[in-house]
């Protein structure tokens, strides 16, 4: 699959965008090829654009990667992510502090502190997912947006910090780390919900390697040389964005090693798990036709019919102490009181030949009497 070839590109970029980014804070400026840390921030951003382009360019090409896929046991992403869900916990929970304490109620920095809370609760499902191998409920598909609703939120509150300060000074790399994690974890949210997407599988390469690249060196660069001794919890940002880089990295070493093609992986509906081909539905652990009833005497068989109502009965045949019939038994001496004999039918015979001789006509008995006579 050429999805894989991805990392070809990745790894030398991936290692010259941390080089030039930690550069500008270990090294004086101009030690490096005489450029200065402006310089070595663009490169470190153009070296993560280039890894977006590669990657896209690979994946666009590729055909036969599968449109699905389910979470392996993965112990690096399952700990990362319970770490990951400390961090945001506390993250949140310190904003709203700050929010109350100082009595002026911010619509932004309130919501992305609920969503950072509500974020933990996710990572804290998909780290024990990876650490146990336990299967994600599609009921809790809507919720694994939520990481990506926070990046968002942080990426438009990192944009409106950019109007108070020169451009010159706006920390333009916190924005790109959040438009890259925005758009990776959406799309590794309709991923783990198995949502029906051509490109699903596809975008977490395309956007996740560049997130990983642009995550992980802007992590260490602020907590080396930005680190915050008077109050710890300032440095809770920094450090989230380098746990988000190491989660996306081991998620897509998993999904390198176990993602199959396209004709291996399929998914199966309801439908498809219970066909019925023969017309049949069950209802209440008993199996009805759907035919309607006229169409179903139509077609069955009349020795069916006569037998059908009485084929799973047991009959047990009863004789009477005489072993006479039924109709009959202890009813002759009353039948005699009440049939008589009809003899009705005896006078026609004798009066129906001088009847049948009154009706003929005078030819008729000339006839008879001729035919006596030649006799």
């Amino acid at each position: 699959m050429k999805s894989k070839l991805s990392w070809l590109p990745f790894i030398p970029l991936a290692l010259a965008a941390c080089f030039f980014k930690l550069a500008q804070g270990f090294l004086p400026a101009g030690a490096v090829f005489g450029l200065s840390a402006l310089y070595m921030e663009y490169i470190y951003l153009g070296a993560v654009v280039l890894i977006f382009i590669f990657a896209f360019i690979f994946c666009m090409m590729d055909k036969e990667i599968a449109k699905y896929y389910e979470p392996r046991r993965n112990i690096a992403a399952g700990i990362i992510g319970l770490l990951t869900a400390f961090l945001l916990a506390a993250d949140g929970a310190n904003n709203v502090m700050n929010l109350f304490s100082a009595g002026k109620m911010d619509v932004l920095n309130l919501a992305e502190s609920i969503l950072a809370m509500l974020s933990a609760v996710i990572f804290v499902v998909m780290g024990l997912n990876h650490t146990f191998r336990n299967k994600m409920s599609k009921r809790f598909s809507l919720l694994y947006a939520f990481p990506a609703l926070l990046c968002a939120v942080r990426m438009i509150l990192s944009f409106v910090s950019f109007t108070t300060i020169s451009l010159r000074l706006a920390d333009v790399s916190s924005l790109i780390c959040y438009i890259f994690a925005t758009m990776f974890f959406y799309y590794y949210a309709v991923a783990l919900s198995l949502i029906p997407s051509k490109r699903a599988i596809k975008y977490c390469f395309v956007l996740g390697l560049p997130a990983c690249a642009v995550l992980i060196p802007y992590g260490i660069s602020a907590l080396w040389f930005s680190f915050d001794s008077v109050d710890l919890l300032n440095n809770l940002r920094p450090l989230e964005m380098l746990f988000f880089g190491l989660y996306i990295l081991s998620f897509l070493i998993e999904l390198t090693i176990f993602i199959g093609d396209e004709k291996s992986v399929a998914i199966v509906t309801e439908e498809e798990k219970a066909p019925n081909p023969t017309g049949e539905e069950k209802v209440q652990g008993f199996f009805a036709s759907s035919k309607n009833e006229d169409e179903s005497d139509v077609n069955l068989d009349p020795d069916v019919l006569e037998q059908r109502d009485t084929n799973d009965f047991l009959v047990q045949e009863v004789k009477n102490e005489n072993d006479q019939p039924y109709h009959t038994v202890g009813m002759e001496e009353e039948m005699q009181h009440y049939l008589t004999e009809d003899t009705s039918f005896k006078e026609d015979e004798v009066n129906n030949k001088g009847d049948y001789e009154s009706k003929l006509d005078d030819i008729d008995k000339l006839i008879i009497k001729f035919n006596d006579l030649s006799v």
